[in-house]
């Protein structure tokens, strides 16, 4: 079976910035179903947690832990965010939730969706909320949480700032609204083409 570019224009990306626990999966979700189809289509939704937490990427102990995981990483995370302008350049419109851990994470990311659309979104989340959702979670490292929410909204400028203290649809239209009214270059730079 062949299949051929149906799409020339690259597709859109709605990225959300947030410490882990912060709810950025769960407005992801909500984004990808209530967003508006574009010219190539609906919105997917895509996630390094895809990797993380499933059962079938990365190689995992009979106790469940991911092997040689300071060795392969690096290789993974550079992988997902090269996924990314694949994906956009076939046509697909993503919303993709990560914690951008850094500087050099945040620069790479930039370098490889500069020709795309990229619209940025802090989800900010107090500490005591987070830690209280990490323990309620259960499948998340203890301090996590705590180790992102120090720095995970501290080296970048976004398109929209919003916090899990509102209600999920009240955030979901906060991004819709945001996104479909941007009318220029984005905090990355990048405008509408």
């Amino acid at each position: 079976m062949t299949t051929g570019a149906t799409h020339t224009s690259p597709g859109h990306v709605i990225l959300i910035n947030g410490a882990s626990s912060a709810g950025k999966t769960t407005l992801c979700r909500a984004l990808r179903d209530a967003l508006p189809d574009t010219q190539t289509g609906p919105f997917l939704h895509f996630s390094l947690d895809f990797f993380m937490f499933g059962a079938d990427v990365l190689p995992r102990t009979p106790q469940g832990k991911v092997r040689a995981w300071p060795l392969i990483r690096p290789q993974v995370f550079d992988g997902f965010y090269r996924c990314l302008p694949a994906l956009l350049g076939a046509g697909n419109n993503l919303v993709v939730d990560l914690i951008i851990e850094g500087g050099a994470q945040r620069d790479r990311l930039r370098e490889l969706l500069v020709p795309h659309d990229v619209y940025l979104v802090g989800l900010h989340c107090p500490l005591e909320e987070l830690e209280r959702r990490e323990a309620a979670r259960g499948d998340r490292r203890p301090g996590d949480a705590h180790r992102d929410a120090r720095t995970v909204h501290t080296f970048c400028a976004y398109d929209l700032e919003i916090d899990c203290g509102n209600t999920p649809e009240n955030n979901v239209a906060h991004v819709i609204g945001g996104w479909a009214a941007r009318d220029g270059a984005g905090a990355w730079g990048k405008g509408l083409g």
